[in-house]
């Protein structure tokens, strides 16, 4: 590295470094509204050459590619659900659970948040579930009699679990990354994080409608019964449409069962094969169109994950990523638990996936000797709740959207102490992380 442009004096440049790059991206992004991956990567540029590192390419460059793994499920899971979505599965498994738990709402809200979960699930974008089955769940919460803002809530809080649940977690590939953590044994903790969250916040927001006689909880009338789900797509036979999703279920689940007979065929490979099992079974479609559509929607997280890994590369190339931890080492366990609880969800109103790599790998790093695997779960948890976060707070915004409601700070009200409670259950599993993590052991 050649000599720094910016100094501290009596001190390092670390500081100052991190600073600008911060300042960068947020300018870019905030005021300037360019793409968060953009933003993340010239950021990094500008870290490596005030630090004297004039022609970072090849910095930059093996920084876009540290995520590849991760870009690569994205985008075959995103292949996977616009082929459930485009072809009709995803409406179909509506209309069955509609038809067959209209009269116990319990079960059926119980039902619908897992479909809701589903595609974030896949895919680690809350985005995906509050476009895809968010809005075709949406529709029958509403006629069970529930609000459009506590629907909109409950979407946006089901984008956001799902995000967080297995097999996929983002922010948690990424904070594992930051530390060379493999991705492996996240199912338990994650699954902890998540679902019973769910549960719990789907049950509080619908308390309307559980609350009054089950005779009185119908969904529609009785032409609505005959085809609960209007939107025009050919109605499918069960079995068809849960083709993908069980094919993709059994290809991750056989390397658990039986390791030594069953090779892991890794993520991507699991969605393609999924993919392809369901083009067989279900009705023919605009696949062009659908798989270009998929690539599409995938792009702006695909280039936030390449810009993630250059800010990355560069904060450990100046030093910055080591001067962060050193500063967190020296504080006690219980100030660092408080400053990731406050700085990870607020810093992920830029970016969840920013804030994953900003924040978490530091935090981490400070943590490391109390299960790291726990711990990054935990971590993950906080920073999916940027995507509550103003401005941008883009699941309450889009749920927003595909449920009519026309001003989102209502949904917001009702996410606030969903948040807390999120926030409060990932507090709890930093403090306890070493016993959590025997659980799993």
């Amino acid at each position: 590295m050649g000599n720094p442009i910016v100094s501290l004096a009596g001190g390092s440049a670390e500081p100052l470094t991190f600073l600008l790059m911060l300042l960068s991206f947020g300018f870019l992004v905030i005021a300037r509204r360019w793409p968060i991956g953009l933003a993340l990567l010239l950021a990094a540029l500008l870290g490596a050459v005030v630090n004297g590192e004039f022609f970072p390419l090849r910095h930059l460059v093996e920084g876009a590619f540290s995520y590849l793994d991760p870009i690569l499920v994205i985008a075959a899971a995103m292949i996977l659900m616009r082929t459930l979505a485009d072809s009709g599965a995803l409406e179909s498994l509506g209309r069955a659970a509609e038809e067959h738990f209209r009269n116990q709402p319990v079960l059926l809200l119980g039902l619908l948040m897992l479909i809701i979960m589903f595609p974030g699930m896949i895919t680690g974008s809350s985005t995906a579930s509050v476009l895809t089955t968010g809005a075709m769940a949406g529709s029958i919460i509403i006629r069970l009699g529930l609000s459009r803002e506590r629907t909109a809530a409950i979407i946006a809080m089901g984008g956001v679990l799902g995000m967080v649940a297995p097999p996929v977690n983002i922010p948690a590939m990424i904070i594992g990354g930051g530390v060379d953590l493999p991705y492996s044994g996240f199912d338990g903790p994650l699954a902890l994080a998540a679902f019973p969250l769910a549960i719990i916040i789907l049950y509080t927001l619908a308390a309307p409608v559980l609350r009054r006689p089950a005779a009185t909880v119908s969904v529609g009338n009785a032409e609505s019964a005959q085809s609960p789900v209007q939107t025009g797509s050919p109605r499918l036979a069960l079995w068809r449409a849960l083709v993908g999703p069980l094919v993709a279920t059994v290809l991750m689940l056989g390397p658990r069962i039986a390791p030594a007979r069953i090779a892991d065929p890794g993520l991507p490979l699991v969605f393609i094969a999924a993919t392809l099992a369901s083009l067989a079974v279900l009705p023919r479609f605009k696949l062009f169109a659908s798989m270009t559509r998929a690539i599409d929607e995938s792009l702006p997280v695909l280039g936030i994950l390449c810009g993630v890994g250059a800010f990355i590369q560069v904060m450990t190339l100046t030093g910055c990523r080591g001067w962060l931890v050193s500063l967190m080492t020296g504080a006690p366990s219980w100030a660092i638990v408080a400053a990731a609880a406050v700085s990870i969800p607020l810093f992920g109103a830029v970016s969840a996936f920013g804030s994953a790599s900003v924040l978490g790998v530091p935090f981490l790093l400070s943590l490391l000797g109390r299960n790291e695997i726990v711990t990054t779960a935990a971590l993950s948890l906080l920073a999916s709740l940027g995507d509550l976060m103003l401005p941008a707070a883009l699941a309450a915004t889009l749920a927003a959207q595909v449920t009519g409601v026309d001003d989102r700070r209502k949904v917001l009200r009702l996410c606030i102490l969903p948040a807390l409670l999120t926030i409060a259950v990932a507090v709890l599993m930093l403090i306890f992380a070493p016993k959590i993590g025997r659980w799993f052991q």
